[in-house]
């Protein structure tokens, strides 16, 4: 700015001016300065020396400042050469941001008026600058807009409520992650999210808690507009205002979905073999831990079983790791296929399985499952035209009886299986030798109950039924026997029990109907007289869907009538399946055929099932048919089956009557038929036959 005497000569008035007014601007929260023509501050407040670095003590009439000094020389330019010239020559006055610097050489920025002040010619005397410190605004600003970029591009999705928790806001990833745009939300409450995973008391201790400590977070199962559910980890915070009342609730989310599926990859990469997706030895452990904590005891036990492929070196040095590998991924999908769902098959390394079987309870059971894991190792891989066999070799060892931790189980289990290839391969062992000689008894004589099956190498005997005063044959029980071409004769008691365990049943009794129906027919045609027979039927073959047409099949195919078959069921076999087998029951009587209850008694079980049941007769079991005449409690027990029958309007007929002394109780306590060594042993078919000839 340009200067003259005159304006010169009066600066001292105007420091003594400006100092008697100082007082009040002082006080002022913005800088304002006063500067002469010459760009010289004649006065500078409080505000603006604290901003600009000015010492309170400094007198700027003997130190003096100028305006140079507060800026940089750009900025100096911009006022130098148009804003104080246009001051002078229209003293108007002048507004914009520009930045200022303190003492220091510190830059601030600031909102700055200039205002020209005029003397009494009308000429401008100094001027005056108001200056706004802007560094608090301009950080408010950017924190503001750091916020919203935080907002609108977090991958965290956010929703802000009021006090009532009606949504006023929500950020990109809210939608990207709901599906709901920002118009289907606004002024609605977060309800529409519930995914009604939760009940009442989740939600009520969640805003307890909010209430409580101004906040919440947690997971959480919402559901998205599509429908489908997800998990998310929500965090809610109360924003309070100075009377410490919320006015709004911000909540942050974020979608557990793909990190659930990330650690589920992890754990699985961690837990399972990449050539079979089998568990692996890090499975295997585990599953025999968690086995151990489950407690199985005296009645149920754990199997810890370990399978070795045999020859896999010779293929792998012969035919390559590729074909090694192929083989290995066949063999283990050939060993899922034959266990069940709860227990873990896993690859233990090479050509090694683990098998953890769970709550085992026959040893037959067990014996068998490795039995059939054996031949199905044994059966030829095809692999790229070439035909390869294995030599597998199983060990067993059974928790608690070998051992009661991980690492003695394993141990068992190798020595096992050291044993079952020091025998040549191709076998099983269970640890304890005796268990092993044991199972593979058992094992041989089911192979061989199998071959007799299918050979036809079973036979039938028949034991007439009685009426007790005449002792006139009126029907006959079948009842299958074996003769083991090394044993000899096998009980039906040891062989019955196997063919329910290894599923055999089925065909035995398939053998017995369709043999039963041949002989009669066979009979029929020899002019004979056919006498209704019974046959005892196993639960487990109830069981079999479309039982009912398969009995009916060989009686169709001979041309017999279906009401000559009285099928006999053991009172402890419906025990077990009550509610199947009486279904399966009353299919058999829509068919034609008669039910009788065997072993009437042994039960223990409560008689409100009789009347439900479709039966024919009831047989009185022969252990009270022996002891009634000794015992007074067996007699009595006679006395009320026989009443019971006759209330019921069932046949009645007594087992094992072996003297004349129990002959005569059972008519004196009205039972009229019955069947036992007194009047006929179980007859071949040579001496039935003969004995119908002769008119029985």
């Amino acid at each position: 700015m340009n200067t003259d005497n005159d304006q010169l000569s009066r600066t001292p008035q105007r420091f003594q001016l400006l100092e008697q007014q100082g007082h009040i601007l002082d006080a002022a929260n913005e800088m304002i300065s006063t500067v002469s023509l010459d760009e010289r501050l004649l006065f500078l407040n409080q505000a603006g020396r604290q901003m600009l670095g000015v010492s309170p003590e400094r007198d700027l009439a003997l130190e003096p400042l100028y305006v140079a000094d507060f800026h940089s020389p750009q900025v100096y330019a911009l006022l130098r050469e148009h804003v104080f010239p246009s001051l002078l020559k229209d003293s108007t006055c002048w507004k914009g941001d520009i930045e200022f610097r303190d003492l220091n050489y510190r830059p601030i920025p600031v909102h700055l008026t200039v205002i020209s002040h005029l003397d009494s010619d009308g000429k401008v005397a100094w001027i005056t600058g108001l200056a706004k410190d802007l560094r608090e605004q301009n950080a408010l600003e950017i924190q503001q807009r750091l916020a919203k970029r935080v907002f609108d591009n977090t991958i965290e999705g956010i929703f802000v409520t009021d006090a009532s928790a009606r949504i006023f806001q929500v950020n990109p990833a809210f939608t990207e992650i709901t599906g709901y745009s920002p118009e289907e939300v606004l002024g609605k409450t977060p309800r529409l999210l519930r995914s009604n995973h939760h009940d009442a008391a989740f939600y009520e201790k969640l805003w307890s808690e909010v209430a409580l400590n101004g906040s919440w977070q947690g997971e959480i199962w919402n559901r998205r507009k599509d429908g489908s559910v997800y998990l998310q980890w929500l965090s809610i915070n109360c924003l309070k205002n100075s009377r410490d009342e919320t006015e709004y609730y911000v909540a942050v989310f974020h979608d557990l979905s793909e990190l659930r599926a990330r650690e589920a990859e992890i754990d699985y990469l961690v837990n399972h073999d990449p050539l079979t997706g089998l568990g692996n030895r890090s499975q295997f452990r585990d599953r025999i831990e968690q086995g151990i904590r489950s407690g199985f005891g005296s009645h149920t036990k754990m199997a810890v079983v370990k399978i070795d492929l045999g020859e896999i070196q010779l293929i792998n040095d012969s035919l390559g790791h590729a074909c090694s590998d192929r083989l290995i991924k066949q063999a283990g999908s050939r060993l899922k296929e034959l266990i069940s769902r709860r227990d873990s098959l896993v690859r233990l390394g090479a050509d090694e399985f683990g098998l953890v079987v769970a709550d085992v309870r026959q040893m037959l059971d067990i014996s068998q499952m490795a039995f059939d894991l054996k031949l199905q190792l044994q059966a030829p891989f095809i692999l790229g035209g070439e035909t390869l066999y294995m030599n597998p070799s199983i060990g067993i060892s059974f928790y608690p009886d070998d051992a009661d931790n991980v690492e003695d189980l394993l141990r068992c289990a190798r020595t096992a299986l050291q044993e079952a290839k020091a025998a040549g391969r191709n076998t099983f062992c269970f640890y304890n030798q005796d268990m092993s000689h044991q199972a593979r008894d058992r094992l041989v004589l089911e192979q061989a109950l199998r071959e007799a099956v299918l050979g036809n190498a079973l036979s039938l005997n028949f034991q007439p039924k009685v009426l007790l005063e005449t002792g006139e044959v009126f029907a006959v029980e079948v009842l299958v026997r074996w003769r083991h071409p090394v044993l000899g004769f096998i009980s039906p008691a040891v062989f019955i029990p196997i063919a329910e365990r290894s599923g055999l049943i089925a065909e035995l009794g398939n053998w017995v109907m369709q043999e039963t129906c041949r002989q009669l027919a066979i009979m029929k045609c020899s002019g004979l007289k056919i006498l209704p027979v019974a046959i005892n039927l196993s639960v487990y073959e109830l069981e079999r869907p479309g039982f009912a047409r398969h009995l009916m099949d060989p009686v169709k195919k001979f041309g017999l009538d279906p009401s000559l078959f009285e099928f006999e069921v053991t009172e402890t076999g419906l025990m077990s399946r009550e509610e199947a087998v009486i279904d399966a029951l009353k299919q058999l009587r829509d068919a034609g055929f008669n039910v009788a209850l065997d072993d009437f008694g042994t039960g223990y079980s409560s008689l409100s099932y009789l009347r439900k049941l479709p039966l024919s007769s009831l047989k009185i079991d022969r252990a009270f048919v022996t002891d009634m005449t000794k015992d007074k409690v067996a007699a009595s027990i006679v006395r009320t089956v026989i009443a019971l029958a006759e209330s019921l309007e069932l046949e009645v007929i007594a087992e094992g009557v072996e003297t004349a002394e129990q002959q005569v109780m059972l008519l004196s306590l009205g039972c009229r038929k019955a069947q036992g060594f007194f009047f006929y042993k179980p007859l071949n078919l040579d001496d039935f036959r003969a004995l119908l000839t002769e008119g029985c």
